[in-house]
């Protein structure tokens, strides 16, 4: 690890020339531009400031999460009037006995609202990698619900 510095101090460059005298000179020339510096190989690369934002992946977890959200309520309507059924998540217990009109604009809120956060997690420097996950546990939530309705 010592070593490498002391290499790299010692390394000869292919041009024989130094840079800084040469830029020295060629400033001087008011019709001529300094040429640009070599790029160190040794340096890292600068950060890319795009992110890799997917609009097709974002759309079909959007859609898929409106389609289990759908197929929980729709499933859990069916179900909730039935003397032995009773909601036993407590997020969705004081949203279950609200009319039908009500309880289907609220979950279709909420999965907005999951579409959103991951919306803007997508386009985040920092979280954008973790983007799909509150889409995939909103699907996964809902797909269970549906399922545990239907035995």
């Amino acid at each position: 690890m010592f070593a490498a510095r002391a290499a790299m101090a010692q390394d000869t460059s292919p041009d024989s020339r130094p840079d800084i005298p040469v830029l020295l000179l060629e400033s001087k020339n008011p019709n001529s531009s300094p040429r640009p510096p070599e790029p160190n190989p040794l340096q890292p690369k600068p950060k890319s400031t795009t992110i890799n934002f997917s609009k097709t992946r974002l759309i079909l977890f959007s859609a898929a999460v409106y389609a289990a959200s759908i197929a929980d309520m729709h499933q859990t309507l069916d179900v909730r009037k039935n003397y032995w059924w009773h909601e036993t998540d407590p997020l969705a217990k004081p949203l279950v006995r609200l009319p039908t009109p009500a309880y289907y604009a609220t979950g279709l809120a909420m999965a907005t609202g999951v579409n959103w956060l991951s919306w803007k997690m997508a386009r985040s420097h920092r979280w954008h990698k973790l983007a799909p996950l509150p889409q995939i546990f909103s699907i996964t939530g809902n797909l269970y619900g549906f399922h545990s309705n239907r035995f």
